[in-house]
């Protein structure tokens, strides 16, 4: 089975002053996205604040997505919870709609063990067709999948890929040395995606992308073409505002620059926050400074 792309953009969902999602926005958004170099859409995860998101929600998001890209670009939906019966309903519904992927995060707030993680994965592949990301980000949900976990993930469960928003490239470089030839490993940190490429990985889920997806695929094949001198000099540049757009919570920063830059895509909904006014205007004078 082929990976989902080199570029996934985990998207944003706008939202309209009463905290309805702008259908018409969205629409715009991903065939944006898509232009401007994504080779796939990750629906109703962390960057579009998933846990605000009702049923009749993630319905809008994926046939709106498939309707506005259809076959030019890979959907893969977010749908893992801290219940399995309520992941398992959430994939049957992306694959009711047609979608190509869901993604996994390992359940929060109740800190499975690691049999009970692998046992999560389990009933969810059985009861999908689809290909399974397994998510990966402990700072988040408080459980990190272990190695030995991921090796049984790939080999008993048979998972399609892997996003690694771990935040120990220590733990990042073995993983890649142990499964890169076995499963699809994506990078889930903007500003690591430069390693994560040399060491293997085939490609980011991407927040930046939103802002600068054609600059990050483009790292992507210069590092995979082999000129790592420009992949550098591209990195060195996008550094600092991929550092920017993580120094509040994600996805207040990206938000404001895409509703400042491109078209207005709401505030967040509580309990995440807009951006403060310094950290604003810092992403502003950024983002000018880059020029494209």
């Amino acid at each position: 089975m082929e990976h989902f792309g080199k570029l996934l953009t985990a998207a944003i969902t706008p939202f309209d002053e009463n905290g309805i999602m702008e259908t018409d926005t969205f629409w715009r958004l991903c065939k944006k996205l898509v232009s401007d170099g994504s080779d796939g859409l990750v629906l109703t995860g962390t960057t579009a604040e998933s846990p605000n998101l009702t049923e009749a929600d993630r319905i809008n998001i994926y046939t709106t997505a498939k309707d506005a890209v259809g076959e030019n670009a890979k959907l893969i939906a977010g749908t893992g919870t801290y219940s399995t019966s309520e992941s398992i309903h959430f994939t049957q519904l992306a694959e009711d709609i047609g979608l190509d992927g869901i993604m996994i995060v390992t359940p929060y707030y109740n800190k499975p063990s690691q049999l009970g993680i692998l046992k999560h994965f389990e009933a969810i592949k059985n009861n999908t067709n689809l290909p399974l990301m397994a998510y990966n980000i402990p700072g988040r949900t408080g459980t990190l999948i272990e190695l030995d976990t991921i090796g049984k993930l790939i080999s008993d469960i048979g998972i399609h890929s892997v996003k690694d928003a771990v935040g120990d490239f220590d733990f990042s470089k073995e993983e890649l040395n142990r499964y890169k030839d076995d499963v699809y490993i994506y990078s889930g940190d903007d500003a690591l995606t430069k390693d994560f490429i040399k060491h293997g990985a085939v490609g980011v889920v991407s927040v930046a992308s939103h802002l600068i997806g054609t600059q990050i695929k483009n790292m992507i094949n210069l590092i995979q073409t082999g000129d790592d001198s420009k992949a550098e000099d591209v990195h060195n540049v996008l550094l600092p505002l991929i550092s920017m757009i993580f120094e509040e919570p994600s996805p207040g920063p990206v938000k404001h620059l895409l509703t400042t830059t491109w078209e207005d895509v709401g505030k967040p909904l509580l309990p995440m926050t807009e951006v403060s006014e310094d950290l604003a205007k810092k992403l502003n004078e950024t983002y000018s400074k880059l020029n494209f």
